[in-house]
C-alpha cells in the first residue's frame, strides 16, 4: 500500500491496543505504543534508502529483505526496544513489541494483496508473491481508517478501541471479499481466452473495475472489466527480436526489470542519429497511451549502451494503481 495508508493502519492498530486495559489506563504507554505502531507500519519501506544509490538499485531491492520473514521479527525487536528505552518503560517491552509486530506484519500482508507484490518468504524462496486484489491506495480503506484517526485526533472519542475493532473487522472482510472477487473475475477472463498462455487481472481504483492482460500464441490482448462487461482495449503482436534488443540484455535497467516482470514485452525504434531506442516493460501494468513502468535503453549505431533509465513514468494518481 502507499505510505499514507500504512500510517493510517498503524494509527488504528495503536487505537485497537486500547482494548488492553494497561494501555488504556496509562497515557505514557499508550503514546509509546502509538509511536512504535506508526514506526512499525512504515519500517519495511525504509528500503527507500537504496534510492540514494540509484533508482535502479531501489527497484531491484524494494519489497525484498525489508519485507521478509526475518524482517517480521527484526523490525519489532528494534523499534520496540528503541521506544522502550526512549520512554523508560522497559517493563512493557513485550507489549510494545507485540503491537509493533502487528503493524509490521500487516504492512507486509497488505503489500502482498497488491499487484506489485512482495518477496515475503525470503530467505526460503525468492519468488514474488502478489494477490492482485487491492490497489496501492484503496479509497474505502483509506477513508474508513482516516475518519477514525481524524476523529481520535480532534477528541471526538477518548478511547478509540471499539471503533478500531470494527474498522479492522470490516477491513478483514473487505480484503477477503476482494481476493475472492479477483479470483472470480480471473475465472471469467480465462473462459474468454481459453487458449491463453497466461492471464493477469489487476484491480482498478473503484469496486468492480479491473484490467486484464492475456498472453496468447499470437501476442497479447488487453482490456478492462466494468461490472459484468468486458471491454477489449488493444492487441499487441508477439515482440519481434532484433540484434539491438539482445544488446540491451546486459544493461542493469533491463536486468532489474526482468527480475521483477511477469509479462515482459519489448519494442525498438531506429533513431535519426543511427542508434536505437529499446523499451522494455511489464505488460501487467499497461495503459492505452503508453507503458508507465518501463526501462528505456539507448544504443549507438555499434549497439553500445549510451543511456538507460528505469522507473514509473506516471503521476501517483494515474492508473495503474500498483
Amino acid at each position: 500500500m502507499d505510505t499514507g495508508s500504512h500510517l493510517l493502519f498503524g494509527a488504528t492498530i495503536a487505537g485497537l491496543s486500547h482494548l488492553q486495559p494497561e494501555i488504556a489506563a496509562d497515557q505514557t504507554l499508550a503514546t509509546v505504543v502509538l509511536i512504535a505502531a506508526l514506526a512499525g507500519s512504515h519500517a519495511p519501506d525504509l528500503d527507500a534508502v537504496f534510492k540514494l544509490r540509484s533508482g535502479d538499485a531501489y527497484l531491484r531491492h524494494h519489497r525484498e529483505w525489508s519485507h521478509s520473514l526475518p524482517a517480521m521479527l527484526l523490525w519489532p525487536a528494534a523499534i520496540g526496544s528503541a521506544a522502550a528505552w526512549a520512554f523508560g518503560v522497559w517493563e512493557h517491552l513485550p507489549t510494545i513489541c507485540l503491537w509493533t509486530f502487528a503493524a509490521v506484519v500487516l504492512h507486509i500482508l497488505f503489500d502482498w494483496t497488491n499487484a506489485y507484490g512482495v518477496k515475503l518468504l525470503l530467505p526460503f524462496k525468492r519468488k514474488w508473491y502478489h494477490l492482485d486484489a487491492l490497489c496501492l491506495t484503496d479509497p474505502m480503506l483509506m477513508g474508513m481508517h482516516g475518519l477514525i484517526v481524524v476523529g481520535w485526533a480532534v477528541g471526538l472519542w477518548s478511547n478509540p478501541a471499539r471503533l478500531c475493532l470494527w474498522a479492522w473487522a470490516i477491513t478483514a472482510v473487505y480484503a477477503g471479499w476482494r481476493i475472492v472477487h479477483h479470483r472470480l473475475v480471473l475465472r471469467r477472463v480465462r473462459r474468454r481466452f481459453r487458449k491463453a498462455l497466461a492471464i493477469h487481472v489487476l484491480p482498478g481504483l473503484w469496486w468492480f473495475r479491473w484490467s486484464y492482460v492475456a498472453e496468447t500464441p499470437e501476442g497479447f490482448e488487453m482490456g478492462g472489466i466494468a461490472g459484468k462487461r468486458m471491454l477489449p482495449a488493444m492487441k499487441l503482436p508477439a515482440a519481434q527480436i532484433h540484434e539491438c534488443v539482445n544488446a540491451t540484455l546486459r544493461s542493469s535497467a533491463v536486468k532489474t526489470l526482468r527480475l521483477f516482470s511477469k509479462r515482459t514485452y519489448f519494442s525498438w525504434n531506429r533513431e535519426p542519429d543511427g542508434g536505437y531506442l529499446v523499451t522494455w516493460t511489464d505488460l501487467r501494468f499497461w495503459r492505452e497511451k503508453d507503458w508507465p513502468y518501463r526501462a528505456e535503453i539507448r544504443l549507438d549505431g555499434q549497439l553500445n549502451v549510451v543511456d538507460q533509465s528505469i522507473g514509473w513514468y506516471k503521476k501517483m494518481w494515474e492508473a495503474p494503481y500498483v
